[in-house]
């Protein structure tokens, strides 16, 4: 195959524009390559005694570079030793206050992020630089009280409980203490669950300034000559919450002979929209008990059973849920109180049936006795004839032998 050269004048046009795109495309890459950017300096975690709100804060990394074109942010990781894992929140601050659990160690690391005009438009990322916290523990971990649970009620109030723990001493003191970001300072509850005497439980209201924020929680526990470990659990209301059951619930029949189930959100403070139903069916089964087949879920408060599965269904149910564009988890309510019987389609018709059925019966006996009688009333007739005219011919005999 022959290869056609270029004309000598057009060569020589591009040698200077191909030596200038290796120069740009080289000197991109030395650009990028030599581009770096410092980790934070002095990073520290503090407690403000806050119940597990700690303070998180670095100072910026040297000669770094900052302008319209160019800008430097942080990346903070965050998490409690044995959690898989790590909390992020990017931020271009230098301090942050997050909540952590006291009872285990603290671990934060921090970068520097760079990216603009300084960087080609390419994020660069620094090294990693780490710091970890622990309160000095008090008291054997036996002595912690167990089985903390919180629940958040119709988004109205906080009922939390516990029991004491397995190696506190009789007689003990316990105490539940809160705080989340907007008070000034940790408050203690004035509301306790008690149980002969002692504090098992706590009733919160009033906590709508602390929904989606972390609200920092600590019980503890004193007894006289005795040391005892504290509880601390950092909570976000709106993955706590428990609707009541939905309202109103009401079955009926359209004019298609669909099945319509309709029900009104739950009272308190719940927003509606942040609610989602489960709609269970019970199917008759001969000689098991009814077995409970869920829908998918909805955020609907009407649900409709087609026709060809009434036949089915013996019973509907409903229940709800904070859903997941309101909150990452939460509680079932209960099932709605009542469960309304549906009657079966076969079941109807032979209630319908039966009416048509016995008028027919007792239209058919009467015509029958009616029938009989006529037919008695002529035979008596023609015997009444009968026995006339056989009287008569004898008369009429014996006056003609006369």
């Amino acid at each position: 195959m022959l290869h056609q050269r270029a004309p000598p004048v057009l060569a020589a046009a591009l040698q200077p524009i191909s030596l200038l795109s290796l120069m740009l495309a080289w000197g991109c890459v030395i650009s990028s390559s030599h581009t770096a950017v410092a980790p934070p300096l002095d990073l520290q975690i503090t407690d403000p005694g806050l119940l597990g709100s700690l303070d998180i804060e670095w100072k910026p990394p040297p000669n770094v570079q900052t302008s319209n074109d160019c800008t430097v942010k942080y990346k903070c990781e965050y998490r409690n030793a044995g959690d898989r894992e790590w909390k992020v929140i990017f931020t271009r601050k230098l301090k942050l206050r997050v909540g952590f659990d006291l009872s285990r160690t603290a671990e934060v690391k921090v970068q520097t992020l760079l990216k603009g005009w300084c960087t080609n438009d390419v994020e660069v990322q620094s090294e990693w630089i780490h710091a970890t916290f622990r309160v000095p523990l008090q008291g054997k971990l036996e002595s912690e009280v167990q089985n903390f649970h919180c629940v958040y009620h119709d988004w109205e109030y906080l009922k939390c409980t516990w029991q004491p723990g397995l190696l506190a001493p009789r007689g003990v003191n316990y105490g539940l203490y809160y705080w989340y970001e907007g008070l000034e300072h940790t408050v203690q509850c004035d509301n306790y669950i008690q149980d002969h005497g002692i504090n098992m439980g706590c009733m919160l209201q009033n906590l709508s300034q602390a929904e989606y924020k972390d609200l920092s929680i600590c019980v503890n526990g004193s007894v006289a000559g005795t040391s005892l470990r504290p509880l601390y659990a950092t909570l976000r209301l709106h993955n706590l919450a428990k609707p009541s059951p939905p309202q109103q619930l009401v079955v009926s029949m359209s004019a298609a002979e669909e099945l319509r189930v309709v029900w009104s959100p739950p009272g308190g403070q719940t927003p509606p929209q942040c609610l989602e139903y489960e709609v269970q069916l019970a199917e008759e089964q001969r000689e098991a008990k009814a077995a409970w087949a869920s829908m998918p879920t909805q955020v609907e408060t009407a649900f409709t059973i087609s026709r060809a599965n009434q036949s089915r269904v013996s019973c509907v149910r409903v229940r709800g849920r904070t859903n997941s564009f309101c909150a990452d988890e939460g509680f079932w309510s209960e099932w709605t109180q009542e469960c309304f019987s549906v009657t079966r389609k076969e079941v109807k018709q032979l209630f319908i049936l039966i009416p048509v059925i016995l008028g027919l019966s007792s239209s058919l006996l009467i015509f029958t006795l009616i029938g009989q009688c006529k037919k008695r009333s002529v035979y008596s007739r023609w015997e009444f004839l009968v026995n006339r005219g056989s009287s008569e011919g004898k008369s009429s005999l014996h006056q003609s032998a006369l």
